[in-house]
């Protein structure tokens, strides 16, 4: 008993790339939508909840990337607040630094670029980037269940 393929192999390879861009598309929106949920949780804070602004340098250095093979996909919008324009130029420039050292894969940066990030996180206990991290990391499972089904579907 023979069987005969009655399709293209092109149109096989063509249906396999369609879906190959569906499931980035579905990839790069669930980290974009995580990213953003993570960047609103750092700035979108009272200063008594996280720090007081004097530049508004490190809350306009908070946003993320997602890369893909060392290469950028997609940044957030770096806002400006106050002067900070030292700090939307110092994040983006940090999270294309940190980027360029995931070789594969899809990867989400969220970054606080300013250098005294960390210092105003261990100052009087103040929360920069700490509890968004340890959520975002609870968040990812779920993400990435949501991920499968949407791409099963």
């Amino acid at each position: 008993m023979g069987i005969r393929m009655t399709t293209k192999l092109s149109e096989v390879h063509d249906m396999l790339m369609r879906e190959a861009e569906r499931v980035e598309r579905l990839t790069i929106r669930a980290l974009s939508k995580l990213g953003e949920q993570c960047v609103t949780k750092i700035r979108d804070r009272a200063g008594d909840k996280s720090w007081y602004d004097q530049t508004g340098n490190l809350r306009s250095s908070v946003g993320y990337v997602i890369a893909h093979n060392k290469n950028i996909i997609q940044y957030s919008t770096f806002n400006q607040v106050n002067q900070g324009s030292e700090g939307v130029k110092t994040g983006k420039d940090l999270a294309k630094e940190l980027a360029k050292r995931y070789s594969n894969n899809y990867v989400l940066i969220v970054v606080a670029g300013m250098n005294y990030a960390e210092f105003v996180e261990a100052m009087d206990n103040k929360d920069v980037l700490a509890s968004t991290e340890l959520w975002a990391r609870e968040q990812v499972p779920l993400m990435l269940e949501k991920l499968k089904r949407q791409i099963a579907k």
